[in-house]
């Protein structure tokens, strides 16, 4: 679901930053778009400030202007679940500060971190464990600046399943699968979806969820624990918009608050993630929101965050 006045100009610029400097007639063709019509939005944008236009030869250059930062076009990443009802709500606040806001949604954490680590989304709501590798992998390009959701990681169980549990890699559902201690070996899968289907199909015994997905598995007739775990997911940032960091955790800390008090679009949200509203209202219950990073929680938490970031298992991955 995208936020802005124009999503065409927001598209514009966020093909010239992929491509870079490149021909009119390339970028209209990229965008399916006429050169007349393409023209006057280059203008207008290029009054804006956001991109330059530029005669080389017979050819008119195009190119995006370097942000002086922030970057004036904002993507923010979330993982298709129950816990985020603040989202639409921090959108929209963060329309204050940039030109064009859009949120794109991810089913798999480790995808999500990496691509904020290398700038292709500015925000993301990811799990703890996974911005702590983001950040070290990145360099530290990576930071935690804002709250977001605790709890909502479960563990299915398929008595009749093969050796084994199903998680995602460094994630969540791995931290709860390393507090649990579950039994090996560890199957990776991409999705909550993913997960679910090899608990169904009675390849792995148990299986580290998520809500919407750990509900499922108990309306499919599995045995389904809480795994407690206190912290789930938390607003990570690209070190480009750190000049706005304490902005974005205000936006933050105020959307998180008015979703509290229930001021959310269940519709809204659950056509941004695909997941029917009636399913969202009742599993987001299971989670606890956090207007603020739980610091204290991640310090008690800190030998199992870096072998779920990290797990000794991953050894067996790394040479087959």
């Amino acid at each position: 679901m995208d936020y802005g006045p124009d999503r065409l100009d927001a598209e514009i610029m966020e093909t010239l930053q992929e491509l870079g400097p490149t021909t009119l007639s390339e970028l209209a063709r990229t965008l399916g778009l006429s050169k007349g019509a393409l023209w006057k939005r280059i203008r207008r944008l290029a009054g804006a400030g956001l991109l330059s236009a530029r005669r080389v030869g017979g050819a008119l250059i195009v190119e995006a202007n370097a942000p002086k930062s922030p970057p004036p076009i904002v993507r923010i990443g979330i993982l298709r679940a129950s816990e985020y009802p603040y989202i639409l709500g921090l959108a929209r606040r963060l329309r204050d500060l940039f030109y064009d806001v859009s949120i794109h949604v991810y089913d798999e954490a480790r995808r999500l971190a990496m691509d904020l680590a290398a700038g292709r989304v500015h925000l993301a709501m990811a799990p703890l464990t996974t911005l702590v590798l983001a950040h070290r992998v990145s360099g530290g390009i990576v930071h935690i600046i804002g709250g977001g959701s605790g709890g909502g990681a479960f563990i299915a169980w398929n008595p009749t399943g093969g050796r084994g549990h199903a998680t995602t890699m460094s994630s969540s559902m791995e931290l709860c699968a390393e507090l649990r201690g579950l039994p090996g070996p560890r199957v990776y899968a991409s999705s909550g979806d993913e997960i679910l289907a090899l608990l169904k199909s009675g390849r792995v015994r148990a299986a580290a969820l998520w809500e919407p997905y750990a509900s499922r598995a108990s309306r499919l007739g599995f045995e389904v624990e809480d795994c407690g775990l206190p912290v789930c997911c938390v607003l990570g940032a690209h070190r480009s918009l750190e000049p706005l960091y304490a902005r974005i955790a205000r936006a933050m800390e105020e959307s998180v608050s008015d979703a509290r008090r229930g001021a959310w679009d269940p519709g809204a949200y659950s056509r941004l993630t695909g997941i029917p509203a009636p399913e969202v209202e009742k599993t987001v219950k299971h989670y606890r929101l956090l207007e603020e990073p739980p610091r204290d929680e991640a310090k008690r938490l800190w030998d199992f965050l870096a072998r779920a970031a990290l797990p000794k298992t991953a050894i067996e991955y790394l040479i087959p």
